[in-house]
């Protein structure tokens, strides 16, 4: 019997539902009620903060347990309740499609494993945190240098920089860091293998029905059907361009490899190389775009507070604009993170599923055409001017924000400054 049903009734779902239909309802409420989606409303931004307190509540098995027993107000007194935060990086995962992607993409994870391995290094004397999960950068004027502080699977800059601060960490610090390196590497090669037998079963249902035309039929209004409800998540039409993209591209290079003997595929290792370079470039220069915001909104403030005025109604708007654009930055920072996670693993997906060598030529080209009908019905799937007015909150500021540029130019970091930070790291692999 649960005493309050005010958090459930402000996610609008039932006392008895499950962590998805949380996450769900979440992430569905987040859109509807942001503050900036409801300018009009006095009161948005407490019921935003209501919302993320209830969701908090809720997700923790322990503090709903608690809350269900006792109420709203019985938590008050009870110190458990202030873990209710929820986590940044949980919730940038739930922006970027949430649960709903994980037959595609998997869990996403590289943020997480960031935050974590900067807990590991704890480096508070040598960088600020940017929202304790992104990157840390350190600028200085003439020169541009980067510290990615993140051990992850899907970037070998991160291996790279713990590399070059082992010598000051303990031995603790070390064993920490060598323990989730190799869970991570453990987890990732999971993952890529659960995505890989999920992406081979949706080719081999193709390759079945390819030749009867009532049960194609089925099969494509079925992928249609998922990527219908796919496409109005959070990012979800942006991330089912990435996947049709990235699946077009190795299928493609399968084909044409096949008809090249293989010569094909050196230029698609090429390309993708530079788009990893880039993606990588991406993270940094977005990472830098949000730091140097942030840097900016808090000297204001502080010129503000030195004043000692109240605030006039326009300094209060701008302050507000100003927390909007961090916001969009931060998320812009999100995103290049989460194309480049998605973008490595799928490379890893497309190989094991197109390159297996207990198959024939014919076969893998089978294979890879299938691919291409699978990853042309994503890129060909398309948002109504309503289902995107919906959903695009989230993807709006990040657009608005990536627009607008820091007042400081001095920090502005170039795709030739990142190549030469990493160009010769990613040669030496090459080599190795």
């Amino acid at each position: 019997m649960v005493k309050d049903t005010t958090y459930y009734d402000i996610l609008e779902v039932q006392v008895t539902a499950t962590e998805v239909e949380l996450k769900k309802a979440y992430r569905k409420q987040a859109i509807k009620c942001h503050p900036d989606k409801n300018g009009n409303d006095p009161a948005a931004a407490a019921k935003f903060q209501e919302l993320g307190e209830a969701y908090g509540i809720l997700l923790n098995k322990e503090l709903r347990a608690l809350y269900d027993e006792v109420g709203i107000e019985g938590l008050k007194n009870d110190k458990l309740a202030e873990q209710a935060d929820i986590d940044p990086a949980e919730f940038f995962k739930m922006i970027f499609g949430g649960d709903s992607f994980e037959d595609w993409i998997g869990e996403l994870s590289m943020m997480t494993e960031m935050s974590e391995t900067a807990e590991i290094l704890g480096e508070e004397d040598e960088t600020s945190e940017l929202n304790s999960k992104v990157t840390d950068l350190t600028v200085t004027e003439g020169t541009t240098s980067s510290t990615v502080a993140s051990e992850t699977p899907y970037t070998d800059m991160s291996t790279e920089v713990s590399k070059k601060k082992k010598n000051k960490m303990s031995r603790e610090q070390q064993e920490k860091l060598r323990q989730h390196m190799e869970e991570s590497k453990l987890k990732k090669e999971k993952r890529i293998e659960n995505l890989t037998t999920k992406l081979t079963a949706k080719v081999k249902q193709y390759q079945d029905c390819a030749g009867n035309k009532e049960a194609l039929e089925r099969f494509t209004n079925n992928l249609h059907t998922e990527f219908e409800d796919l496409k109005v998540e959070s990012f979800g039409i942006q991330l089912l361009h990435l996947i049709g993209k990235a699946y077009n591209e190795h299928a493609h290079a399968t084909i044409a490899a096949s008809k090249t003997f293989g010569v094909s595929k050196i230029f698609t290792s090429v390309k993708s190389k530079s788009s990893r370079v880039k993606g990588g470039f991406l993270i940094l220069k977005t990472a830098m775009d949000a730091q140097v915001a942030a840097q900016e909104m808090m000297h204001e403030q502080v010129q503000l507070e030195q004043l000692g005025a109240e605030l006039t109604e326009e300094q209060k708007y701008r302050q507000m604009e100003a927390e909007r654009v961090i916001t969009g930055k931060l998320l812009a920072a999100a995103w290049a993170t989460t194309k480049f996670e998605v973008n490595g693993i799928l490379s890893k997906v497309s190989r094991k599923v197109l390159n297996d060598k207990t198959l024939s030529k014919k076969e893998r080209v089978s294979r890879a055409e299938a691919l291409v009908f699978i990853a042309k019905m994503m890129l060909n799937t398309q948002r109504s001017p309503e289902e995107d007015e919906e959903a695009r909150i989230f993807e709006e500021m990040m657009a608005e924000a990536s627009a607008k540029k820091s007042k400081s130019s001095k920090n502005n970091l170039s795709e030739q400054d990142y190549e030469a930070m990493f160009g010769k790291e990613e040669q030496e692999k090459e080599h190795n």
